[in-house]
């Protein structure tokens, strides 16, 4: 082989990752306004936006390993980001890594006790604690993967050097000063009521819940990306992203055969492929998860099943990874309205259980819009239905789902409950009267 050759193959090649990685980083604003910059240097390309309606289920998948794309929005696709160094090492940290992120809720707690996690990917107590450390350690804003409330904050107060040890009691405490007053807490802590005021100011500078930062999404007012229609064999798919760039070749004219016009065209050709393998990755994910959350679409969040980005990447051949990056601020459409397709992605309510957590927070909203005034239903009677019908949860998870979907305790529902009534049997004169 030729030196010239052998130059511009390495360059041919540098020219291939490098697109790979552009792409791979980029919206699809950033993706179509660079498009356009190469098509104004490149005469063999035009930038096209077509509409595709259609799943392609065929790619390679080593091949599109390299090229999933979508927006890069919301919190997990910042800790992909923000953890890309840990994953890069592949093995046992990367499955450590993503199993964490695996179990990531929006408020950016974890959703599992460490024992639970430890117990789902094989592991000792002490591995997932040593992984969650350095994740901690390297995850930004602080309090990102903390266990609790109490975490949330100790992370976020070390971060800025604010970790004394009067403040570790009065963090040890805060349920005192919830049941008890600042007085109980000093009996408690043996710090002055003064002292208890300055700490508390400083934790109420601190963000409970720092992952509902990213839940913000401007995508989440846009179009969605994806249709779901229920037809008489099923659901059908119909990709409608009026925001997915695309080119088209121009045909080479036979006068013209030299060395920069074959350069041209081998790059136009070699981002063609790249945008081809971004649609397709897109596809393929997308089939997948909607295939195994038919149900969903079908009958609604009650139906909605367990499932794991791990489920789809080993169902696809994708890495996890790259499940992910599709799959963040991807909007679909179905009968029930528009969701976020990551929020279809879901953990089990309990270790071990086959419930999702959408499917037994929309059993708990159901169960609490048939209550009548005079039953209103406490936290342990949805246990017990919730048994009766296979769902065996705690009532500490049925609290936790009641806050999360807005419905308050049973004290405050009954007091609204009797309120209604009052008016509902009251006659107008005598109201007024």
């Amino acid at each position: 082989m030729s030196l010239g050759l052998q130059v511009r193959n390495s360059q041919a090649q540098i020219f291939g990752l490098g697109q790979v990685v552009e792409i791979l980083q980029m919206s699809v604003d950033d993706l179509e306004n660079h498009l356009k910059g190469i098509a104004a240097t490149n005469p063999f390309v035009t930038v096209d936006r077509h509409m595709w309606t259609s799943a392609n289920m065929a790619a390679p998948a080593e091949v599109i390993e390299a090229t999933a794309a979508q927006p890069c929005t919301g919190l997990y696709d910042h800790v992909l980001r923000e953890l890309a160094g840990l994953l890069s090492r592949g093995g046992p940290v990367e499955r450590l890594v993503l199993g964490l992120i695996d179990h990531l809720e929006p408020s950016g707690w974890l959703d599992r006790s460490v024992a639970e996690i430890a117990e789902s990917l094989g592991v000792t107590e002490e591995v997932i604690e040593a992984a969650l450390k350095l994740v901690q350690g390297r995850v930004t804003p602080a309090g990102l993967f903390a266990r609790d409330l109490t975490d949330c904050l100790r992370l976020q107060l070390e971060d800025r050097d604010l970790l004394t040890e009067p403040m570790v009691r009065v963090l040890g405490h805060l349920n005192v000063l919830e049941s008890g007053g600042v007085d109980a807490m000093s009996a408690a802590t043996g710090l002055s009521k003064q002292d208890i005021g300055r700490y508390l100011s400083q934790i109420r500078r601190l963000d409970p819940k720092p992952g509902c930062q990213f839940c913000n999404d401007p995508a989440l007012e846009r179009e969605p990306d994806v249709t779901v229609r229920v037809s008489q064999t099923g659901v059908e798919i119909g990709f409608r992203s009026a925001a997915v760039p695309d080119i088209a070749i121009a045909d080479v004219p036979r006068t013209q055969s030299g060395p920069e016009t074959r350069e041209a065209l081998s790059r136009a050709r070699s981002l063609k492929r790249m945008l081809d393998l971004r649609r397709s990755a897109l596809e393929q994910v997308v089939g997948c998860l909607v295939e195994r959350q038919k149900d969903f679409f079908l009958k609604g969040a009650e139906a909605q099943c367990v499932l794991s980005l791990s489920e789809i990447a080993e169902e696809t051949g994708f890495h996890l990874s790259t499940v992910s990056r599709v799959l963040n601020g991807l909007l679909i459409e179905g009968p029930g309205g528009i969701v976020p397709a990551r929020s279809l992605c879901s953990s089990s309510a309990s270790a071990g259980s086959e419930h999702s957590k959408p499917k037994v927070q929309a059993r708990i909203k159901a169960l609490v819009s048939a209550e009548t005034h005079d039953r209103p239903v406490c936290d342990g009677r949805l246990v017990t239905l919730l048994i009766a019908e296979g769902i065996f949860v705690s009532r500490r998870v049925v609290a936790k789902y009641r806050q999360e979907i807005g419905i308050p305790a049973v004290s405050k529902r009954r007091q609204r409950l009797d309120d209604a009534g009052v008016m509902r049997h009251t006659h107008p004169v005598t109201a007024k009267r």
